[in-house]
């Protein structure tokens, strides 16, 4: 993934966060975020959850192979949703995982 990656992620995050709020959901809430990577080519789930967890992050293997990220009581703002988005996308990417999308419990 390039810069140019990084930014449509980032924004496309924004985005839904600002739509999310017109629907009722109240900013600065905390929330449980999910966070779901798709493995790529040569993705390595065991290395990417050792490196995620020496960064404080809780990670489990998807069914498909893919990992399920969760950080509990992120205030639902963009800039903190994306604080994590960007954290973990960076790490996983290293070793071969693609974001697939965003979630969050109340």
């Amino acid at each position: 993934m390039s810069a140019e990656d990084d930014a449509h992620q980032k924004a496309e995050t924004f985005w839904t966060v600002a739509e999310l709020e017109k629907q009722g959901v109240t900013a600065g809430e905390p929330v449980d975020l999910d966070l779901d990577f798709r493995p790529g080519e040569s993705a390595d789930a065991q290395t990417a959850i050792r490196a995620l967890k020496m960064f404080g992050y809780s990670a489990e293997t998807a069914s498909d192979g893919g990992l399920s990220i969760t950080v509990p009581e992120v205030p639902f703002t963009a800039e903190d949703i994306w604080l994590h988005e960007e954290r973990c996308t960076t790490i996983v990417r290293e070793r071969g995982f693609l974001p697939d999308g965003w979630g969050f419990s109340a």
